[in-house]
């Protein structure tokens, strides 16, 4: 509970900087490069976390990890370090993607079929899908051969689901 707070804290500041310096692209992909490295390597993460390191030596190795592309915004990398925040990455990317589709009126919507769909199959889904939401959708596609036939959207915590499975399990218990 505490992580979500400090990601939905720190994601809000850091997007209205990066907003305001026309960056948003580039600071997400900074946290999130940053959030990969710290969740897979243990040696990263270990270094990072180790209290008898200093925050100097951290931020050097930082700078030579992520300061090729712009110093300016490792700044934001950084004072996340300064804070002892860093091991709330994952929130911190996680509220500052959600920000961006909240602006942008985007829609993270999960699917999941038996079998992989076709091109025109995902373009009338994701068409269906923006004219009732009346947002841009970001469709990510799941397969499982569980469900039988047909398919199970997730939109946030709604769930539509319209497996054959489900079905099944209906007339099962009438």
């Amino acid at each position: 509970m505490i992580k979500s707070q400090v990601g939905r804290r720190y994601s809000k500041a850091i997007f209205d900087i990066a907003e305001e310096k026309n960056q948003v692209k580039e600071i997400y992909e900074l946290l999130n490069s940053a959030m990969v490295l710290y969740r897979t390597d243990k040696g990263f993460k270990n270094f990072i976390r180790n209290p008898l390191i200093s925050n100097e030596e951290k931020k050097s190795v930082l700078n030579e990890i992520f300061g090729k592309d712009n110093s300016d915004n490792l700044n934001i990398l950084l004072y996340i370090l300064d804070k002892g925040r860093i091991n709330c990455i994952k929130y911190i990317v996680a509220e500052y993607l959600k920000i961006y589709y909240r602006k942008n009126r985007i829609l993270d919507v999960r699917a999941t079929f038996t079998k992989e769909l076709t091109e025109e199959q995902k373009k009338k889904l994701i068409d269906k899908l923006s004219q009732k939401t009346g947002k841009e959708i970001n469709l990510e596609i799941k397969i499982d051969k569980n469900i039988l036939g047909g398919g199970i959207i997730r939109i946030g915590d709604k769930i539509i689901d319209g497996s054959i499975r489900r079905e099944l399990d209906n007339w099962k218990r009438n």
